[in-house]
């Protein structure tokens, strides 16, 4: 790669993040929830790397005696935009409802960290909930994220396995990953008509891959795309939900199959698909229609429901 290509990729990126934050800041009201309940903390996880720590945010039921089971959750990204708090919505209400602790977790962007510094950061995560038992309940952890989170949260649960990882929510994730030249054959949307969020424009999608890859043997590592991990790997727990109008879906529809190939009836019933009809890329945290809110309240009860489910196994 030349010194201008880089030289440009970088400047993309940071015009990309302005917008977005400008987007972000000008619809906050749109992800407003009642926090009162939960006490939220901005903490510090230990990474790999030494003098280097990862950005999270804790979000704890008030009042209730530790450990307690505990969620991880990775924000959408396209492994490039600065987004920890996004998810504030969701988080709170997991932590609110299920009496758990939810880990909003960050990690290092692109183009300024290649893969797999994100991915790395989402193990070390992991590892560090597991690994402070009076604090978290390492028996009943689950992971989830949106997006490039989806893509890491099904990445991570099959990396550490089901004997650690109990269960996944991926919302909207990329569990299939290609090749720059072939975005245009890989991601669709097959539904002009939606309420809210956005459809990616390939342009975009093929510069995150570009951005994030150090090259093409990386879009053939399981850690990447996680499609690639046998079904076994996975936990028995699995939920994965994409708006039908998302560029996504199809791929999301693949990672289900992938899920349920060769497993009995019981795997198919706790492995699942939810389509939410006439809904874009990040519905739930741009709304802008009344049925927006009602399939983002549905879609959050789905992911209660994955996670309660996910205890007792």
């Amino acid at each position: 790669m030349t010194l201008l290509r880089k030289i440009w990729l970088f400047a993309v990126a940071y015009l990309l993040r302005v917008v977005d934050y400008v987007t972000i800041f000008s619809s906050r009201s749109k992800r407003h929830i009642d926090a009162n309940g939960v006490k939220i903390e901005h903490i510090r996880i230990p990474s790999r790397d030494k003098g280097r720590s990862i950005r999270a945010i804790r979000y704890s039921p008030v009042g209730v005696q530790g450990p307690l089971p505990v969620h991880l959750n990775w924000h959408a990204s396209g492994w490039v935009l600065k987004r920890l708090g996004l998810d504030q919505h969701m988080c709170v209400k997991l932590a609110k409802d299920l009496q758990c602790i939810v880990l909003d977790c960050d990690y290092r962007k692109a183009p300024e960290h290649k893969f797999p510094a994100a991915h790395d950061d989402t193990e070390d995560a992991v590892l560090y909930a597991i690994a402070n038992p009076s604090l978290y309940d390492a028996k009943r952890l689950t992971v989830g994220g949106s997006s490039a989170g989806g893509n890491m949260a099904l990445s991570i649960s099959a990396h550490l396995g089901p004997e650690r990882v109990k269960g996944c929510f991926a919302l909207y994730p990329a569990p299939k990953i290609c090749h720059v030249s072939e975005v245009d054959a890989v991601f669709k949307s097959t539904d002009p008509n939606y309420h809210s969020g956005v459809i990616i424009p390939n342009k975009i999608m093929a510069f995150f891959l570009e951005v994030y890859a150090n090259s093409e043997k990386d879009i053939e590592n399981p850690r990447f795309s996680p499609i690639l991990y046998p079904q076994e790997k996975f936990p028995k727990h699995v939920l994965i939900a994409c708006g039908s109008a998302d560029s996504l879906f199809e791929t999301g529809r693949q990672m289900l199959d992938h899920l349920h190939d060769n497993v009995g009836d019981e795997l198919r019933a706790t492995r699942s698909f939810m389509s939410i009809p006439q809904e874009a890329h990040e519905f739930n945290n741009f709304p802008k229609a009344s049925a927006t809110i009602e399939w983002r309240n549905e879609m959050e009860e789905a992911a209660k429901a994955l996670i309660r489910a996910s205890w007792s196994s």
